[in-house]
């Protein structure tokens, strides 16, 4: 025992030693580490020593959201439980003296001061605060300190009480330092507006959020910012129409309300994301993008023509997202290149023929009111990853249909079913079972629903592995009424009315693990089964068929 203290003793010694050997690096190097951490782990560190609390005050990530700290307002004080106190309680013990907005944006001020007085460079400033009047000129004092303390990443999202957009101050915004810039809740009147010649020579990256800004102002911007590749464009206002051309490589766009069209085209671009609201299309154009890597088009008004010349438009095209695109009925896709094909709610899809040797993941979502589209495969690779959203009343025909779909040449060895859905399955005469190495499902059903849909699935597919996840009450009580039905499958008398031999006595033999914090599969014995199902958030299922 004597031995086994020493033993420890020198081990915690270890541990400490380590630690004072890394706080012996140099400040350099302790800021690139602590860049890797969370605002709350950062303050976490500078109860380790005077020294690591040295490495928080001059650490050059300066992370101000008001929501990290607790509010207590006069009319929350006396309120059992509020939003806050779920997400924020966490961070209590950093700011132990924050306990009225007021106490937060001095604190924001005093640090603000405190790099621009020690003359140490910002690295990133990130701010996040809703204010009133009054208290806009402090807001626009810490992004001139940010930007004159040489600020390289500068985010500002914040919000008026007045429910009026913020004006950045008129300060010099041509430091060469600014490589990422984010705004959102402002208007870009000034220094963006189109007299002013200020450049922007180290801009890459550009993300707009709830900004107003019309389409001759942005241009002036973009033009100004020589290396510039990424823009993002999130619901922003003024906006009628917009052409995103060269030298842009990653271009992101939520139409806000008024954006009637996007014209996008050059060789420039790797990343196409056009996100418009669900409900109404939206008009894209895409033009000589011949070396875009990755597509994804939510509710646009793309036809089966422009689809069927993709791989000519783009043949160095890797992924391909198309949600809630309706225009599109008879879809024809060639490509060569194309190793991830997502087909997500396209409402009047009727037919899809697939031309891609090289596909790895091919993700459908179908409304099941819908009929299910017929799929056909001109050319399959040795195995793919195939997904379904699920949304609706499940019966007989979708899955027989779905065992139609798992027949294709194109050899799926993994099926995952996601999304909510009801199952009645009516009289059900069961083909041969498509072999599967893996099947996972993250489903949500009634209670009545669950025998219905378990047996539908099983009679469909015998998959060597089921993974289910139980991270929400009800995939929680489907896992455990699942693991009721496999290891109390011999009491069933499921075959006795129909005399046909149902899924439940094909199964051979059942080995129910968990995976462990590093991945490592556990088994279960069935004692501790029920318990471990309301821990764990993926339960594996070994069928031996």
């Amino acid at each position: 025992m004597e031995h086994e203290r020493r033993n420890l003793s020198n081990n915690m010694n270890d541990g400490v030693g380590a630690m004072d050997r890394i706080s012996e690096l140099p400040e350099v190097i302790i800021h690139h580490i602590l860049s890797f951490l969370s605002t709350k782990a950062v303050a976490k560190t500078s109860l380790l020593s005077k020294r690591w609390k040295s490495f928080t005050i001059s650490y050059p990530i300066l992370d101000f959201d008001e929501n990290y700290f607790q509010r207590l307002e006069k009319n929350e004080m006396h309120q059992p439980y509020h939003t806050w106190r779920k997400y924020f309680m966490p961070f209590r013990p950093k700011y132990p003296e924050f306990s009225t907005r007021e106490d937060v944006m001095h604190f924001v001020n005093k640090s603000s001061l405190k790099f621009y007085e020690q003359k140490i460079c910002i690295d990133t400033f990130k701010l996040q605060v809703s204010f009133t009047n009054t208290e806009k000129a402090l807001v626009d004092k810490w992004i001139e300190l940010a930007v004159e303390n040489c600020v390289k990443v500068l985010e500002v999202s914040v919000k008026m009480k007045n429910r009026m957009n913020y004006i950045l101050p008129q300060i010099d915004f041509s430091a060469n330092t600014i490589t990422v810039l984010k705004l959102s809740g402002c208007n870009l009147e000034h220094p963006f507006n189109l007299k002013n010649t200020i450049n922007f020579y180290s801009l890459k990256e550009l993300s707009l959020r709830c900004v107003y800004v019309v389409e001759e102002m942005l241009h002036n911007l973009i033009s100004r910012c020589p290396s510039i590749e990424n823009l993002t464009l999130i619901y922003c206002l003024g906006l009628k129409k917009f052409q995103a051309l060269k030298p842009l490589k990653y271009f992101c766009i939520f139409p806000g309300v008024g954006l009637k069209s996007v014209y996008v085209e050059g060789s420039s671009f790797r990343y196409l994301r056009y996100d418009h609201p669900t409900g109404r299309l939206g008009e894209i154009k895409v033009n000589a993008c011949q070396n875009l890597r990755e597509l994804y088009l939510v509710s646009a008004s793309i036809t089966d023509q422009w689809l069927y010349d993709l791989n000519t438009k783009m043949p160095h095209l890797h992924s391909l997202t198309l949600q809630c695109c309706d225009m599109l009925e008879e879809v024809h896709i060639s490509s060569h290149s194309l190793k991830s094909f997502t087909l997500i709610y396209c409402h009047e899809l009727r037919e899809a023929e697939i031309d891609t040797p090289n596909l790895q993941d091919f993700i459908v979502g179908i409304s099941i009111k819908k009929s299910f589209p017929k799929f056909s495969f001109k050319s399959a690779p040795l195995q793919t990853t195939a997904t379904f959203y699920l949304h609706g009343g499940l019966n007989t025909d979708w899955f027989l249909e779905l065992r139609e779909f798992l027949e294709k040449p194109i050899q799926i060895k993994t099926l995952t079913l996601n999304g909510q859905a009801t199952c009645n399955l009516e009289e059900f005469v069961p083909t041969t079972p498509y072999d599967l190495e893996l099947l996972k499902l993250r489903v949500s059903s009634p209670l009545t629903s669950y025998s219905d849909f378990v047996d539908g699935l099983l009679l469909t597919c015998h998959p060597k592995t089921l993974l289910v996840t139980s991270d929400f009450d009800s995939n929680q009580n489907f896992a455990k009424f699942l693991c009721g039905r496999l290891l109390h499958r011999e009491d069933s008398n499921c075959c006795c009315s129909t005399g046909i031999q149902c899924w439940l006595h094909g199964l051979k033999n059942v080995i129910i693990e968990k995976s462990g914090g590093n991945g490592v599969e556990m088994p279960l014995d069935q004692d501790t089964l029920f318990d471990e199902l309301d821990k764990e958030k993926e339960i594996h299922f070994k069928l031996l068929w």
